[in-house]
């Protein structure tokens, strides 16, 4: 299913044409971002992320490769950019890529906070819906215009 979350402006300058979702999107993330502790922001976008899951079947999903294909589909289908995922010793990482920027501007990175608790969300509930234990931990961090999430000790 192919989903049209931010369509883009009709005519440059223009945010009418920006998309109602979109807009919406940007500004709950503004009004969050400023009237919640950062942890219990984190927490809500996080509960927003594995609900957005929660769409992605992974039962028929048993090596990295194959979770990296589902993933990728999703946010590809959602416009979100995509995924390279690394299996290392003690941690699984994702680097995600062309993440959507907000369509009005966002001074105090609102946006980018509320996209790092979605996607660590999102894939904290993956890896868990694949058998993780509960001692290991998913944690998100913007590199520059990635986010990178990790998953282990």
């Amino acid at each position: 299913m192919k989903f049209q979350a931010f369509p883009p402006p009709r005519n440059e300058g223009d945010l009418t044409g920006a998309g109602g979702i979109a807009l919406m999107a940007t500004m709950t993330a503004a009004e969050i971002g400023e009237n919640l502790p950062p942890d219990q922001a984190r927490g809500f976008f996080g509960a927003i992320g594995r609900r957005m899951a929660t769409l992605v079947p992974l039962e028929d999903v048993n090596e990295a490769s194959a979770l990296q294909d589902r993933i990728n589909g999703f946010w590809q289908d959602l416009d979100w950019g995509d995924i390279e995922l690394a299996v290392g010793e003690d941690a699984i990482t994702v680097r995600h890529h062309r993440l959507p920027e907000p369509v009005v501007p966002d001074l105090r990175s609102s946006w980018q906070a509320m996209l790092l608790g979605v996607l660590e969300g999102a894939y904290d509930a993956w890896f868990r819906a694949l058998g993780s234990g509960p001692a290991l931990r998913t944690v998100a961090q913007w590199k520059d215009d990635l986010l990178e999430v990790r998953h282990g000790r």
